[in-house]
Parts: C-alpha cells; structure tokens; sequence
C-alpha cells in the first residue's frame, strides 16, 4: 500500500476515509464530514512539542522589539508594520535566512537579520509566527496517519512538505493537473521523489455544466447554456439583481444548500449583502472575517480611549456616555451637557457624571493599565449591554483575550499614550466572524469552493481588479528582487505565479456549478468606472438584460405601488406584491394584473400609512395650492388678542411661515451652549453697555468726560449680568468687545455736539393700525430741529424690512413703528429723524422715509394672515429672510415654491 495523488475525485470515495483534511469549512459541508483542517492539524502537532502560534498581536510586539535591535531607526512601530507582510513571506517559503546574510544588498540583509531576531524572540516565549507553522510541524511529526487531503488544488511549499510528513500509508491527495498552474506539474514531482504515486481516475466524470465551463476557458469551445453575465449600474443595483434571482429560486422550491454567492472581495460586498437581504427578507450568511475596531465594542474603545487621552472633551465624552455600550447619559444629564458644554473631569463630575474611573494615571505598568480597561467594562456592565448582539458578545471575549496577550511583559512601565497604542493595535490587528451563526445562502470567497458542487451559482464583482485581484509590487522585496534570489535558489513568489495562481483559480470555481452560473459586476464602484474582468471575455460572455427583474422586496414594491399614475383609496395593489411576499396569497386576484388586498394586510404593510404620507409629500413638492402642511391651517385668531413687537411683524412680513414656526408652533432648536459670543448675544451685551454708559453721558460735554474706567465698569457690570464670562475662551474674547464700544464712544458721529440724550430703553405700547405692538426704542435724542429716534445695530447693512410691492424685503417696518410710538409719547414735540446706527461702523444708517399707505396695506395683510390662518411659505425675492432661519427643515423652501406659484411679492 503507497500513497497516491489523484487528479480528479468522486465524494463516494470519502466514504472510505475516517481522517477527511479540508481545506475551507465549505467544503466539509459539500462533503458531509467534519470540518477538520491541514493548520488545525498541524496546531494541534505542535502544541503537542510545547510550542504556541503568536497571534497576529503579539507577532506584531515581538517584531517591533527586532527592528529596535537591527534597525538603526527610532519608528519602530511604522518599520514592523513595513516589514511584517515580507518577513511572513520569507518564514512561510523555508528560505534559510541565514543566506539572506550573505546577499550582496544591506537591505536584503536586514531582513534576514531582522527574520532571524524575530525568530529567536518567538522562541524564547516559545512561540512561532503562524507563517512557519507547517514547517515547524514537518519537525514536530513523530508518527504518520491515513488521510484523505481535498480542497488543497494549489498547495503552497510548506503545505506540501507537511502533507508528506503526516500522510501515512494508504493517504490520498487530489491534486489537479492542468497547464493553466505548472507548479502543480512540479509538486506532483517532488511528491513522487517522496514515494507518492499518480492514480489515473477509476471513475467516467459525467459531463456538466461545470466540465462544459472549463473546457470553454482553456479550448475556447463554445458556450454552454445556463451561464449569464449581467451588467449593473452600480454596486448596490448589482447586489439588488443577485438577491432578487436568488429569491426567485427559492420561491420556486431550491432549497438555500443549493445556492452559493462568490465574490473575490466579501468586504466590499459583505456589509450590503446583509442590509440588502434584511429588506428580501432572505437568509445570507457571510463567513468572513472583520477586525474589533468594525464592531460596536471597538468603537466604543476608540471612544473610550480618545476621552482619556484628550481630558474629557464635550463631544466625545457625550458621545461615550450615550454609546449603547454604556448607557450612561440620562435625559437630565444631557440636556445639561448641551446647555454648559463641560470640559474636562471636573466639569463633568459637576452635572454629576462620575468619571473618576476614567481618570488614568501618566505612567503605570502594563498589567496596571489592563485591569483599568478590565474594571471600566465590568463596573459599565458593557457585556449586559451586548447581550443583544451575538457579535458584540464574540468581540467582548475576542478583546478579552487580546488584553490576555499584551501582558506577556505585566511588569513593564508605559505611558498613557504608549498603552492607548496597544490597545488600537488590538483593534486593528484581531478579528471576529462578520456574522456569528449558520444557515441560509451563504457567501465565500472562490478558495473556499475548491472541489465543491452547488447546482446554482452567483458570482459577484467580475470585474478587473477584483476577479482577478490587481497584483501589488512589494515595496520591502519586490519582484526584481525575488526573481534574484530565485536565480539563487531562494523561491519566493514571483509577478508570474501570482497571475497563474489566479487564473487558476478562477478556473476551479467554474468547475462548482452543476446547473447555472451567473456572472454579474458594476459599471461604478464609489464614482470610479469599472472594467470587466479579462476572464469574461475568455470565456466569450456577452452581457444578458437584466431589466425584466421582478420586484422581491417588500419596500421596492411599495415604491412602484405609490408610483403608478393611478392611486386610489382602494386596497389594491399590482401584482408584483406577490413576488416580494407569497403571503400574500390571501389576497384575490382582481382581473386586471392586481391582487385586492384585505385590510389585514394592507395595515400590516403600512400601505394606508404611506398612502397618507407620499400624497402630503406628492402635494408638497407638486403645482398645487399650499395646505396644512405648508401653513394654510385655515384657523382664525383675532388680531386684536395678539401682542406683537416689530421684529415679529418683520418676521411675518418677510414669510408668513417663518413666523407661525417660531410664535404658533413654537418650534425652536434645543437649547446649546455658545462656544463663542452669538450674534443676539453680541447685540444685547452692546445695548446693555451703552445703555450703562448713557446713564452718565447726556451731551458731547459730559462724553469727553467720560473715563475708560466707566466704560470698563459698566462693561464688567454687563458681562456679568449676562453671564458671559462662563463662555471658554471669554477672556480672550472680551477685550475686542471692549475695544469696539470705546470706539463708538470715540467716534464724533455717535453723540453730535448739538444733541442730547433724553431717553434710553424707551418701552412702549401701542395700537398700530389695528394691531397691539409692544416695544423697546434704544434711545432718544434732542436736536435743534426735533427728536432723533435712534436704533443700534451691531451688523453695518441695512436691515432688511418687509417684504414690499414687488416683494423685496425694502419696507422699513421698525423705524415707522418706533417713529409712530415716540410722536404718541411726546405729542408736542417733532420727530426730526428716525436712524439706525451701525456700532460695526460707527455711522448712522438712513433708511427711505416711512410710506404710510404701504404700511397701512402691510397691517391689513397681517390682520387677513390671522384671521384666515394663512401662514405659506413665501419668502422674499431674494431670500433675504431665509439667510438666519432656524426653520428650514420644515419649510423646504425652494424651486418647489415657483411650481406652486406661490405669490413672493
């Protein structure tokens, strides 16, 4: 009895085998065995001699401590994640890095001093890198069994060295032949040098679907039916048209085993193959791996760890608090938070969030600052919290262990800053699977279907670049490089059988489908145009339409369903309903293509919800008349029950809307802490001061006597009553302020020589035109020809007034208003002028004198908005009152208004 290689296999034949050595969990399944692998195997060889495989974390520690030793350079950490990539490859081909030592290049030296170093800091720990597992287990073999080895049709060096050292009397190995891979051709070689004999088949291969495909790629025989190429715009698109033919199928009774989706990168596809089959309502499963820092846990890290390390900013340590990992942030707490902005532990500790747990020492030893993170997520309770998702809960005990691994030196001190390091290496460097659990059509990568069968099969992201993957150059040890040391007899893998491997491959996988195959890749990816893979055009595919897809999902179908030209109140609905849900077959059928459906289902489906909120958005964004949603709420108030002020006629007269959003509804935005001085705060700080001010000053006369002390005493006084000195960064803030009101009071034109001051702060009330308004006047001043009403105003434009005839906001409203209610408080005297004063620009502001009889029109407008509930949205020409509008998210002002025909003017 020998051992044998065979080209081809029959599954019968595993039958006979007790020991079934697959290569991908898979293919385990196809061959209805357990899932035992040529790694686990050979693990479990060498733990047996005492030795442990470094995980990818530890791998990483252990090299940076070799470069610090052979690399003259201080970025340790940037040179081992440089050179870890490299130095597996050289451990995983069996080169003897001690002829590295003796090349002529100081660069290919280092490497294999540094390959060497890292080596001896394995064993020292008594470790190995995983890249030199199987030839530490050629080795470590002390006795030889019989297997069955299937799924490894590319073997590597090292796989096959292994494979002879434990394969006993009676092992099979299949192994294909084909020119496409000639290294095959060469370890077929060295296998028989180890006394491995080729077996012709014993078994007739029925000819499938799956011999037609290969034949094809290598003879360029002609196609056989049941393979399609379909072309999608986009990813999501191409992903939409997969699931869809997916479900169709299993409509159609195939049962999920006999469906497979494949694709060279399960990262790019992954993420939307889930949401996507989510709203199919289809079972996929994914079987690739994601690193901790994709997963809630890592984020929440990530967050943890930045609030340490930046002393416990507003935003992240809010962010934090609120994680659902943490669930630490009440209602109370955080409506305080956005209204104080804390900075820093003790503000914090202050809304009463204690974060003394957070408050890490400098400098520690490394078990110190593990059983910080440690007592963090259990005090946090942040493995309750994850009980909700299975993935939370692997990456919980997946992070567990990797702090496990970090303290393989516990006694060693590190900073704050060299431990948060550490920690998002463990967030970069260990992964947990995507998506725990079984079942459903699953997705793998091609390597993982090498050998299988599956009579229906998807392949997505045929295009170059993925199918086949783009062959990157080495930037450590190019291919210049490798094909040297090939010339002296160190292999290492070249340009030439990447591509081979790859193509190979691809060819493999066209030997899984037994009854239909289906290519599929976007014309876009994230904006960059995609071309299709040269594989497609070897097999002479042409693209298939793709257009006569049915609808198999609920939320596509409801789409169409709202979108016919013809929506009634009735509960019937098209068709394809049917295919995105076969429950529906409760339903009746109308006649006409439609399936009536109960009220049952039609409220489970929320149609009539809808129904209800597409016609208000239909109506919306249409040519019709304005509705309730757009202010016409059709309810009276009496115009004489209102108290308004001047701006809020402003308000109403420059868009009814904006003034039944902020004084009807009551909308406003939730209260914030300012990070710096706002515009309305600026403005009542100035008024406030001033007013301060001019309690001393009535003429120029006592203006020049005025001291920059008095002016610093009463700004004091107003800063404090206004609470400014609270804002961060206040006192670098306030002596611009300060400076900017001694320079109105410098300024010749802000109190004239032949004025005086009579009044400040002048509240009023009054009917206006049939209207109660109510108000404040800045100030009054006596001139030789009358009083001067004056208005100050921090910006050095003119204000914009309401909207006018021709609907530009021109029509000054507050000085008419304030002139009308100063002329009632003093009967006999003359108002002379009416003037804003820019405090920007130390200068009045003249605005056109008041229209009486367009004021009197614009009063009678505000009396028929009130008293016909009357509030459109109707802005200015020019927006002007759109600019510094807090209601622009339910307003949706826009091109929609010209459709409408919404009068401006």
């Amino acid at each position: 009895m020998g051992r044998y290689i065979l080209s081809e296999f029959s599954p019968t034949v595993s039958k006979q085998f007790e020991r079934i050595i697959t290569s991908s969990k898979a293919i385990a399944d196809y061959l209805k065995v357990p899932h035992y692998s040529l790694e686990s195997l050979t693990q479990n060889i060498v733990r047996r001699q005492g030795m442990g495989i470094a995980s990818a974390l530890l791998s990483r520690r252990l090299l940076q401590d070799a470069v610090s030793e052979v690399i003259d350079n201080k970025d340790f950490e940037g040179i081992a994640r440089a050179f870890l990539t490299t130095i597996k490859d050289l451990l995983r081909s069996g080169i003897d890095l001690t002829k590295l030592q003796q090349h002529p290049s100081s660069r290919i030296q280092d490497l294999g001093k540094l390959g060497l170093v890292y080596q001896g800091n394995l064993r020292q720990i008594k470790r190995i890198d995983s890249a030199e597992l199987y030839w530490q287990g050629v080795q470590s073999v002390q006795y030889q069994q019989v297997y069955l080895f299937y799924g490894y049709l590319a073997p590597g060096n090292d796989e096959l060295a292994v494979i002879n050292a434990i394969a006993g009397q009676g092992s099979i190995l299949v192994l294909p032949s084909t020119d496409l891979y000639p290294q095959n051709h060469q370890a077929r070689q060295w296998l028989q040098s180890q006394g491995w004999s080729v077996v012709a088949n014993s078994f007739e291969a029925i000819p499938q679907l799956n011999h037609q495909l290969q034949q094809c790629f290598t003879e360029k025989s002609s196609l056989p039916s049941g393979v399609r190429l379909n072309v999608f715009p986009d990813l999501e698109a191409e992903v939409r048209g997969v699931l869809t033919q997916v479900k169709v199928l299993l409509n159609q009774g195939i049962a999920t085993q006999d469906i497979v989706l494949v694709t060279k990168d399960e990262q790019l596809y992954g993420d939307m193959l889930r949401d996507l089959a989510w709203e199919h309502n289809l079972p996929v499963q994914v079987s690739y791996e994601i690193t901790l820092e994709q997963t809630r846990l890592g984020a929440w890290l990530k967050l943890l760890l930045e609030v340490i390390r930046d002393n416990f900013p507003f935003e992240t340590t809010a962010r934090l608090l609120s994680h659902p990992l943490s669930n630490c942030m009440s209602l109370s707490i955080w409506s305080a938070a956005r209204q104080t902005h804390p900075q820093g532990l003790n503000a914090w500790q202050k809304l009463g969030v204690d974060l003394s747990l957070l408050d890490w020492q400098d400098c520690d030893q490394r078990s110190a600052w593990i059983d910080y993170i440690l007592n963090i997520m259990s005090i946090w309770d942040v493995l309750e919290n994850a009980r909700f998702y299975a993935q939370e809960i692997m990456a919980y005990y997946r992070l567990n262990s990797g702090l496990g691994e970090l303290s393989y030196n516990p006694e060693q001190k590190l900073t704050k800053a060299q431990f948060i390091a550490e920690i998002q290496d463990i967030l970069t460097l260990l992964t947990i699977p995507a998506q725990p659990g079984r079942g459903g059509v699953e997705l793998h990568c091609p390597s993982s279907l090498h050998g299988t069968a599956y009579p229906y099969v998807f392949v997505l992201g045929v295009a170059e670049g993925i199918l086949p993957t783009a062959i990157a150059d080495n930037s450590v040890l190019d291919f210049h490089d490798r094909k040297q040391l090939a010339q002296q007899g160190l292999k290492l893998s070249t340009a030439v059988d990447l591509a081979q491997q790859e193509t190979f491959d691809f060819y493999c996988l066209l030997n899984v489908p037994t009854q239909s195959i289906v290519f599929s890749y976007p014309e876009l990816i994230a904006q960059n145009t995609i071309l299709p893979s040269p594989y497609l055009s070897r097999l002479g595919l042409k693209p298939s339409p793709v257009d006569n897809l049915p609808v198999t999902s609920v939320e596509q179908a409801r789409q169409l369903y709202l979108r016919q030209s013809v929506l009634t109140k009735s509960t019937q609905a098209p068709s394809f309903y049917k295919s995105a849900l076969p429950e529906l077959g409760s339903g009746t059928r109308d006649g006409r293509g439609g399936v009536t459906l109960t009220p049952a289902i039609s409220d489970s489906l929320l149609i009539p919800e809808i129904r209800q909120k597409w016609e208000v958005e239909t109506r919306r964004e249409s040519a019709t008349a304005p509705d309730q949603y757009d202010g016409i709420i059709n309810l009276s108030i009496d115009p004489q029950s209102r108290v308004f002020s001047a701006s809020q006629l402003t308000q109403l007269g420059q868009c009814p809307f904006k003034w039944f959003s902020a004084r009807l509804l009551k909308l406003k935005e939730l209260e914030e802490a300012e990070s710096e001085l706002s515009a309305a705060a600026r403005g009542v700080l100035y008024h406030r001061c001033l007013e301060l001010c001019l309690s001393e000053i009535k003429t120029a006369a006592d203006l020049s006597r005025f001291k920059p002390q008095q002016l610093a005493q009463a700004f004091a006084i107003a800063e404090q009553e206004l609470q400014l000195t609270q804002l961060p960064g206040w006192n670098a803030q306030r002596q611009e302020h300060l400076k900017l009101i001694a320079l109105n009071l410098s300024s010749a034109e802000f109190l004239p020589a032949d004025r005086e001051v009579i009044a400040t702060e002048t509240k009023f009330t009054m009917d206006w035109h049939g209207l109660q308004v109510r108000g404040q006047v800045d100030r009054i001043d006596r001139t030789p020809t009358g009083l001067s009403v004056i208005d100050y105003k921090t910006s050095g434009t003119i204000p914009a007034g309401v909207k006018d005839d021709t609907g530009k906001a021109n029509l000054d409203l507050q000085l008419a208003v304030y002139q009308d209610a100063i002329a009632n408080q003093y009967p006999t005297e003359v108002i002379d002028t009416t003037v804003y004063f820019s405090l920007t620009q130390q200068k009045n502001i003249i605005r056109p004198q008041k229209n009486s009889q367009e004021l009197e029109v614009f009063a009678d407008q505000v009396k028929s908005h009130l008293e016909q509930g009357y509030y459109p949205v109707a802005p200015d020409i020019d927006r002007k009152a759109c600019r510094y509008c807090d209601y622009d998210l339910v307003c949706r002002q826009g091109d929609r208004l010209r459709r409408k025909n919404i009068d401006l003017g």
